[in-house]
């Protein structure tokens, strides 16, 4: 593929607070770019008008080039972990 990925966009799913904070910072010391946004919501699971579980959804933007002048090409894998 010919082009520069500038950044990505990705929403995870962790049962914790603390997970959701870890998986921040994890993401903030990493090699391959800059975590420049990271938000989080807790979502909840309800039946029959009950809370049954609840879990936090999360969203991280992580930029790896800057569009007006980009440096480096970024290889980037979806895949299942089996």
């Amino acid at each position: 593929m010919n082009g520069y990925l500038i950044k990505v966009t990705n929403t995870y799913r962790v049962p914790t607070v603390e997970a959701a904070l870890k998986l921040r910072e994890a993401l903030s010391h990493n090699d391959y770019g800059e975590l420049i946004s990271f938000k989080y919501a807790t979502k909840y699971i309800k039946e029959k008008g009950e809370i049954v579980e609840e879990y936090q959804l999360v969203t991280a933007t992580i930029a790896f080039n800057n569009e007006k002048e980009p440096e480096s090409t970024v290889q980037v894998y979806y895949g299942d972990n089996e």
